[in-house]
């Protein structure tokens, strides 16, 4: 064979092995595309099935029959499943919100996020702080349905009024939120959670209520009850009026020391005022940083405080009208307190009230807000009156929670205690018992029924406090009659907040 044969046959023998090489290439890309096909094609079924599984597990939230199934609280009569768990939870908890948001440097808690990410402290998380309080607070409703069962106490339309009235109530915010009631509703208290749950929570809620406040009305106490009771804690009950301020330690002019030794040289109360004028003048104070220093340094109906040095010498017995003292603290601050009514009984009227709160949140317009205030108090007159049939009315349709179940009572209101629109019409001093009228204040329209006089301050203190401790005794005896249930392992599966 001739050397250009032989070179052209090794030239098409290495063609051929080209060739070759070049087809297992395409061969090998051909199937290594197949398995990116096969496996990008794997992870999209995956992707699918994950989204539908999560759909699913959406669509069986939505339904809310999982909470429902959980019955994680339970006494003889009653059962708190884990749907009326997860309301009273989140309505507890956006009842505390702003509180906590407005401190949430203190407690170091933010309510945008998830509270089982958030600690507590060292053994529980902010969800387990909250489910705590939750739990305890149902427990004890429990142990009262079960002592109102025990009486024969049912929920009766009053009642099932007053739910109606809060399903309205989120009705007109999700209207106004632009979304329907069952959204407005899961967006609030959780998914799942549906009005037929918080209506079941609510029968307990007033349930409970009803025996409640059935329960305070019935403990009576007695004169000498009250007497005893004063004797054996008087400084309890003892009030002192001074008036007081605080020199600051300074480096420039008069020292504390000496300007406190002047103010401490006043013989009465308007030689103290004028004094303090001249001194806090001296220092440059402007006149109106001097008024409000003046206004500031009194201080009215003080109560006893036994680990305060100035409370121990305000209270000692012998104690007079215009004494003054000095009192120099470890910071080099003085202060001088200057007495202007000794210990004395706090003998200030209290008054008795009934009444119907309609709130502006529940009507679009203040008018409208009105005119149903003006027109159950017509209804009211045209009935006849009487303050059992304002107390029933208060029941049924008041929007203040804290006395509707009570029929709209507030005993022994002391001035200070409510808005001024409220007191200037209950201490008005030509007001006479079964007074009626409409005030407006920033709740609402207030439809108003006067009971009539309350008891002294001092007393109607002592009165309370002998009210709440028979109650706590009562309290323990249902409680020690009444075994509740807590299953916290079902309690864990209610969603988290945030």
């Amino acid at each position: 064979m001739g050397k250009a044969k032989r070179t052209k046959l090794k030239r098409a023998e290495e063609q051929a092995r080209l060739d070759k090489v070049r087809e297992q290439k395409k061969a090998e890309r051909r199937d290594t595309m197949k398995i990116a096909v096969i496996a990008v094609s794997i992870l999209l079924v995956i992707a699918i099935l994950v989204a539908s599984c999560c759909l699913i597990v959406l669509s069986i939230r939505s339904t809310g029959n999982y909470l429902r199934d959980r019955v994680s609280i339970t006494s003889e009569h009653f059962e708190v499943n884990n749907a009326m768990v997860s309301y009273f939870f989140r309505d507890s908890f956006n009842a505390q919100r702003s509180y906590f948001e407005y401190y949430q440097s203190y407690y170091n808690l933010n309510t945008s996020m998830p509270l089982r990410e958030q600690k507590y402290n060292d053994s529980m998380t902010w969800f387990d702080y909250f489910m705590n309080s939750t739990s305890s607070n149902i427990a004890n409703m429990l142990i009262l349905a079960e002592a109102a069962h025990a009486a024969g106490m049912e929920i009766t339309d009053v009642e099932e009024g007053r739910i109606d009235m809060t399903i309205r109530a989120m009705q007109k915010h999700a209207d106004e939120a632009g979304v329907s009631l069952e959204k407005y509703i899961h967006n609030n208290y959780g998914l799942g959670v549906k009005e037929s749950d918080i209506r079941d929570a609510l029968e307990l809620y007033y349930l409970n209520q009803k025996f409640y406040y059935d329960t305070l009305s019935k403990i009576e106490v007695t004169d000498d009850e009250i007497k005893k009771q004063y004797e054996e804690n008087e400084n309890d009950y003892l009030k002192v009026s001074y008036k007081v301020y605080t020199f600051r330690k300074t480096t420039e002019g008069k020292t504390a020391d000496e300007k406190a030794e002047e103010l401490a040289s006043a013989k009465s109360l308007k030689d103290f005022d004028i004094t303090l004028r001249k001194i806090l003048a001296e220092d440059k104070m402007s006149n109106d940083n001097i008024d409000s220093a003046v206004e500031n340094s009194v201080v009215n109906n003080a109560s006893y405080n036994e680990s305060a040095e100035y409370s121990k010498w305000l209270f000692e017995d012998g104690r007079k009208e215009n004494d003054v003292k000095t009192i120099k603290a470890d910071s080099g601050n003085v202060s001088v307190y200057f007495v202007t009514e000794p210990a004395h009984l706090d003998e200030s009227e209290t008054k008795n009230v009934r009444h119907i709160l309609y709130s502006f949140d529940d009507y679009e317009t203040k008018e409208e807000c009105k005119a149903a205030a003006d027109a159950i108090l017509e209804q009211f007159k045209k009935d006849g009156g009487g303050e059992e049939a304002f107390a029933d009315l208060a029941n049924r349709y008041s929007s203040d929670t804290g006395s509707a179940m009570n029929g709209g009572l507030y005993e022994n209101v002391a001035e200070g205690q409510m808005v001024e629109e409220f007191e200037d019409w209950i201490f008005d001093e030509d007001r006479k018992a079964g007074d009626t009228d409409v005030i407006e204040t920033s709740y609402g329209y207030h439809v108003m029924y006067y009971v009539g006089d309350g008891r002294p301050a001092w007393e109607a203190t002592v009165f309370s406090e002998l009210v709440s401790d028979k109650y706590s005794d009562l309290a323990e005896d249902y409680t020690a009659d009444y075994k509740v249930n807590v299953d916290t392992k079902k309690l864990n599966n209610i969603p988290d907040i945030a």
